[in-house]
């Protein structure tokens, strides 16, 4: 991150003659403490049958609003005034520790003290200056009675839930390249809430399991940009060596896996966001997927015929299959045991489903399809949704299947759809269309038009 500083009042117009620096101090929502307790001499507390207690006063407690920069893109320009709320002062804590009990073990009295915590920390980053959180949501969790220790007190130690974990956000994201930006719509609201500007056009993109990170690949400049989605900036870049195509997440949360310029799979390793293994396929490669438990990728090749299976840990090809026509589109669930090939060297195509465990094609999708753009699969496997090009000629572009038997639901008409993304609960579709730039929201239960979402310019790959 750039530390050079810059003016409040150059970005902003305010008036402030100090310079600020981009926001680079931790947020921490917690305090834990650790408070020892002297027992009066003559009195003892049993460790077996010890409970502690505290209550708490935030009187000496304030909120400071500091103003601070952040990076929205790759340019010195593309940066925004946020505001860090810092909390300062003293929680003070009563702290009591019963039953205590005299030399003979009578009674049932307590022992308490009183204890005052130093807070300076920023609980978190906001657009709105005014936003200071609500003393009244402190809580005091994970308390502890500590028995005496060679010599020691005894103590209670505890945490200051200084501001409760907010609900996780859902966001879709967009990657436009008309505009080289990525959009980003609240999932809740279906609202556009950013356009993060980038320095290399967006080709594909994908959000990691756990949501923490979106992957942007820039199929024009052999880089992937990596958002940290709880801020929404792009926080990391890796350089690839060849054109990054296609972005695939194994069903364990710890790497990511990207086609690259046809001949080479990376293995990113999403903690430390650095490759960790590259692989090399042969012949040059249309599509890959992840095998669902974690132990193969597979790879498709159309011009040669064929469809490769390699060994995720070493790269090793395991074993091949030559017996379908122009193999090129391949999909897996997260969970499961096939994947669905599409294949046919004359339109109309066919989708195969191939048993992983057999490695050989089990059956076909009863419907035929005039080359796919996509296939998604619903996050519990239960669903896939083939998306083909629209045209007013044949409109009904998306087929709904049932992938827990791999039979044909329905067929439905999204026009000018380009891609697709799938909320987890299966109730809606967000349809990216490219001309329009526009993300159009379906209901599921009847695939009506619940809501149309302007965005940048050219969406053509969309992730949530």
């Amino acid at each position: 991150m750039r530390k050079n500083k810059l003016s409040f009042k150059e970005k902003t117009g305010a008036e402030q003659e100090e310079c600020i620096c981009f926001c680079d101090e931790e947020v921490r929502r917690e305090a834990s403490f650790q408070v020892p307790i002297d027992v009066p001499e003559g009195f003892v507390v049993d460790p077996a049958e010890a409970v502690a207690a505290v209550t708490w006063s935030t009187d000496h407690l304030s909120c400071v609003s500091e103003p601070c920069l952040t990076e929205t893109g790759p340019n010195n320009e593309d940066i925004r005034v946020i505001y860090g709320m810092r909390l300062q002062g003293v929680i003070t804590l009563l702290i009591s520790v019963s039953p205590v009990r005299n030399q003979y073990g009578q009674g049932d009295g307590a022992v308490s003290v009183i204890h005052n915590a130093e807070i300076d920390q920023i609980v978190y980053y906001s657009d709105n200056p005014d936003d200071c959180p609500d003393f009244s949501d402190i809580t005091i969790e994970n308390l502890v009675f500590v028995p005496p220790f060679y010599g020691s007190p005894l103590s209670v130690t505890g945490t200051i839930v200084l501001v409760p974990e907010p609900d996780q956000r859902t966001y879709v994201f967009t990657a436009n390249t008309g505009d080289s930006t990525i959009s980003v719509i609240d999932a809740k609201e279906n609202t556009l809430v950013s356009n993060i500007s980038l320095s290399d056009i967006p080709t594909d993109l994908g959000v990691t399991l756990d949501k923490a990170y979106t992957y942007v690949l820039h199929g024009n400049a052999n880089l992937v940009s990596i958002i940290d989605n709880e801020i929404l900036t792009v926080t990391q870049t890796i350089p690839l060596t060849g054109a990054p195509r296609k972005i695939q997440f194994e069903s364990g949360g710890e790497f990511a896996y990207i086609l690259a310029g046809g001949s080479s799979i990376y293995e990113i390793n999403i903690s430390s966001q650095t490759i960790t293994n590259t692989f090399t396929v042969s012949p040059a490669a249309d599509d890959f997927a992840l095998d669902p438990n974690g132990q193969f990728f597979y790879t498709t090749n159309s011009v040669f015929w064929v469809v490769n299976k390699y060994d995720i840990n070493t790269g090793q090809l395991i074993d091949s299959l030559s017996n379908f026509e122009t193999p090129n589109l391949i999909e897996t669930p997260l969970t499961g045991n096939f994947a669905y090939l599409e294949n046919g060297e004359i339109r109309p195509n066919v989708v195969s489903v191939i048993d992983l465990t057999t490695f050989s094609e089990s059956s076909q999708i009863n419907r035929l399809f005039d080359g796919l753009i996509t296939i998604v699969f619903s996050a519990d496997g239960t669903r896939a949704f083939f998306l083909e090009p629209y045209s007013e000629a044949f409109p009904e572009n998306l087929t709904v299947v049932d992938s827990t038997k791999h039979t044909f639901i329905t067929t439905v008409s999204l026009p000018g759809a380009i891609d697709l993304a799938v909320t987890p609960d299966n109730q809606y579709i967000y349809a990216a269309q490219n001309d329009d730039n526009t993300v159009t929201v379906y209901r599921t239960s009847d695939y009506t038009a619940v809501t149309v979402i302007p965005v940048g310019a050219g969406p053509s790959a969309i992730a949530m």
